[in-house]
């Protein structure tokens, strides 16, 4: 009896959170968080052996469109990861890691999946694979005039 309730925490600590990162719910709602700011969903991507950076970027630039198109304020854009070598200590820009940001307001409005969208995410998922994905609030004094 006292193991029931030690592996229902086991189980809620091995429980993935990506689904609880994400910057929507599955009504395409943003989550209602307190967030003075606006929210940005940050994710490490890893190009694939059959990707490039070139197809990646253009997946990052049909995303943008796609918010743009649809009447959406959300700023989307990549940065390369940069990377040390631990046997020579100099930094370089990875050629397979790639940080992209999605700042949007909270609780704006839902989005709806279309066929620009479902194309823009295939130009992702043919290029790279997500290694990780992070919400944060970025305080309203930080946040793009656009997003204000």
């Amino acid at each position: 009896m006292k193991m029931l309730p030690f592996l229902a925490v086991l189980a809620l600590l091995c429980t993935p959170i990506a689904p609880i990162l994400n910057a929507q719910t599955a009504t395409g709602a943003a989550p209602t968080l307190p967030c003075d700011g606006v929210y940005n969903v940050g994710r490490i991507s890893e190009i694939t052996p059959t990707g490039s950076l070139d197809k990646f970027m253009a997946a990052v630039a049909a995303h943008q469109a796609w918010y743009k198109s649809h009447g959406f304020p959300d700023i989307i854009f990549a940065s390369r990861v940069v990377t040390n070598d631990p046997k020579t200590g100099k930094m370089a820009l990875s050629a397979t890691e790639v940080m992209t940001y999605h700042l949007e307001k909270p609780n704006g409005p839902p989005t709806v999946h279309d066929a620009a969208w479902d194309a823009y995410v295939k130009l992702y998922n043919d290029t790279s694979t997500i290694k990780e994905t992070t919400l944060s609030c970025i305080p309203a004094a930080y946040a793009p005039a656009s997003l204000k």
